[in-house]
């Protein structure tokens, strides 16, 4: 089903992961989160561990991004390879620290859709990102 993906990585990294339990999304404050990943990152639904569920749950929930966010329980990140899943695990968890951090001082400004596309798109061409 998703043939460009040939990376995936799982965490438990701590500031991703408390998005995670409180099931909520990393919302494009930052232009790193714009450029590595394209928009928000987005939260799956709770799924059971131990059979084909949170697989099923990733593929219907992750959208574009190269990570997400499973409920109530860490990060999957994906990439072309191995190493391009790995740079989207330390990314979220990252973007996920420092908005942590900035929530804690007030509320951030979210970054417009089209300067995401266009910063997003900039990156991936300039700099080779997949």
């Amino acid at each position: 089903q998703c043939p460009d993906v040939m990376g995936l990585v799982h965490t438990h990294s701590t500031f991703a992961t408390a998005f995670a339990a409180l099931g909520r999304p990393i919302p494009v404050y930052l232009t790193a989160i714009a450029d590595e990943f394209g928009g928000p990152i987005p939260v799956g639904a709770y799924a059971k561990i131990g059979g084909e569920e949170i697989g099923e749950e990733i593929v219907r929930s992750i959208g574009s991004s190269r990570a997400i966010l499973m409920r109530n329980h860490g990060v999957f990140t994906v990439g072309p390879d191995v190493m391009s899943a790995v740079k989207a695990a330390v990314m979220c968890e990252d973007v996920a620290r420092t908005v942590y951090y900035a929530l804690q001082m007030g509320q951030p400004d979210v970054i417009p859709a089209e300067e995401v596309a266009r910063a997003h798109q900039r990156y991936m061409e300039k700099y080779g990102q997949r």
